[in-house]
């Protein structure tokens, strides 16, 4: 916990699809998985400039094969981690970053 709020993680990822697959990769299916399967996230254009960034800024992160995690301490940070990409000019969207994962 931080500051009394249960912690949460929101991935960061390229806008490279095959990259992102190597953060997919390292996830783990629920055990009901019946094809149906997103995972919420910032998929940006300049990946490494994002890290330093959030870094910079203060945000603890977690970095993993094909992305980071960012610790935040509820879903009201997303507008303030994506204005604070955009203003360092790196292109942001909050999306399904499991687009590419295949669902039979």
């Amino acid at each position: 916990m931080i500051r009394g709020y249960i912690v949460r993680k929101v991935p960061l990822c390229s806008n490279n699809a095959n990259i992102r697959a190597a953060y997919l990769n390292s996830l783990e299916l629920p055990d009901n998985y019946m094809g149906d399967f997103s995972v919420m996230g910032f998929v940006v254009d300049r990946y490494s400039e994002a890290v330093t960034t959030l870094n910079a800024a203060g945000y603890k992160v977690d970095e993993l094969d094909g992305g980071v995690e960012i610790y935040i301490e509820g879903v009201e940070h997303l507008p303030e981690i994506k204005a604070l990409l955009v203003t360092n000019n790196i292109r942001c969207e909050l999306s399904d970053i499991a687009d590419t994962f295949y669902q039979a």
